[in-house]
């Protein structure tokens, strides 16, 4: 999951589907539900540019203003879907994060 500013999505066009979702509720209950069953539950820093950084390339925008829904990566001209981009690094991210959080430093 991506722990998300939800104030801040509260200021945007948004808000009604945020608050119908209950969504910190919903992060709230996979947590639990993670715990209960031993799985892993992990969360990306709010400030993971999911959405700025090309998963193959890894090429990383400055900004990507929360309008924008598509964009095209300048290093390799690749057109992506803003949620699919971000899905995609979340997921490798939080594959990397459990694969690596039982080992110890060297």
């Amino acid at each position: 999951m991506e722990d998300l500013c939800i104030k801040g999505l509260m200021r945007t066009n948004l808000a009604r589907s945020i608050c119908d979702a209950a969504w910190g509720e919903l992060l709230r209950q996979l947590a639990y539900k993670a715990k209960w069953y031993g799985r892993t539950y992990w969360q990306a820093d709010r400030y993971f540019a999911s959405s700025r950084t090309r998963h193959a390339c890894g090429f990383k925008l400055r900004a990507l203003p929360l309008s924008v829904r598509e964009w095209t990566c300048p290093a390799c001209g690749e057109i992506h879907d803003r949620d699919k981009t971000a899905a995609k690094n979340i997921l490798a991210a939080g594959l990397i994060a459990t694969a690596t959080a039982g080992r110890a430093a060297s």
